[in-house]
């Protein structure tokens, strides 16, 4: 990390959620702390239920903060903004709209579908690999084209921090492939030089590994942060990556750490086999 002031500043985070039933407070974050820079590519794992989610949803402004730092260009975040974007898991295409339609909303929400709006929108349309494709509905589309519609959705409104949860969970082996490769391409052409800041959550390690500029390995529930791994791979990334020695490493070593917070015997497992490999 250099000494640039951070883009996005998470310090000593707090959030949590109170039950409609019994109106009992649980805590899903507890002391997170770590910075963004400009341009960075974070990825965040950890155990199932450990808060990532949750975590996404307060910097999108859906959570609030209940105590602590969570700012973004030096602004406490408190609420929905237009600097932010948001990437959910399912597309949730409006289907009455085309996919030229559903680009454009975001940009007609904000006032902003004018000339320059419309030949954005276009713009993304040919960028995520959808050129041809503008008049068509959503009931026409694969998972995969319905997620790269949802990505140029949430990118022609230039948001300043891009928000991924778990966006190609629900898509097939080979499509989730494909859209990885794609996120890469289409992060760094649409960010120009540096990439457009994004914090993307996955339970998948090599997705993260793939994608990121560093993985973030978030403890069990409540959340802090257990480790930062700079993920130091060359750029533009290639799916063939993932079977070099660098990235098998580098994944190995961050599923060992996750599956160290879900089950503590797992320590245990991991040293000793890593032991033997030694031996």
């Amino acid at each position: 990390m250099s000494g640039n002031a951070a883009k996005l500043r998470v310090h000593d985070l707090q959030l949590g959620h109170r039950s409609g039933r019994s109106g009992s407070f649980a805590l899903a974050v507890d002391g997170l702390s770590f910075d963004v820079e400009e341009g960075e590519f974070i990825a965040i794992v950890g155990p199932s239920g450990c808060g990532k989610t949750t975590f996404l949803s307060a910097v999108a402004g859906l959570v609030p903060v209940q105590s602590g730092q969570l700012s973004l260009d030096g602004h406490q975040i408190n609420g929905p903004g237009r600097d932010r974007s948001l990437v959910f898991q399912q597309a949730s295409l409006f289907p009455w709209r085309t996919v030229l339609g559903n680009i454009e909303f975001g940009l007609q929400a904000h006032g902003r579908l004018d000339g320059a709006g419309r030949a954005r929108a276009r713009e993304l349309l040919d960028l995520v690999g959808l050129a041809g494709k503008g008049d068509k509905y959503a009931r026409e589309l694969s998972g995969g084209m319905s997620q790269r519609v949802n990505l140029a959705r949430a990118l022609a409104t230039d948001p300043q921090l891009l928000l991924l949860d778990e966006p190609f969970a629900a898509l097939d082996a080979q499509t989730r492939e494909v859209m990885q490769a794609e996120l890469t391409r289409v992060w760094q052409a649409d960010g120009a030089a540096t990439g457009k800041t994004a914090v993307f959550i996955t339970h998948d390690v090599p997705e993260a590994v793939f994608l990121a500029d560093r993985v973030l390995v978030l403890s069990n529930g409540p959340a802090h942060l257990v480790e930062s791994i700079a993920i130091d791979l060359p750029r533009p990334r290639d799916p063939s990556l993932k079977r070099s020695p660098g990235f098998l490493a580098l994944s190995d070593s961050i599923t060992d750490l996750v599956m160290q917070q879900s089950q503590p015997e797992w320590r245990v497992q991991s040293d000793d086999r890593h032991a033997h490999l030694a031996s």
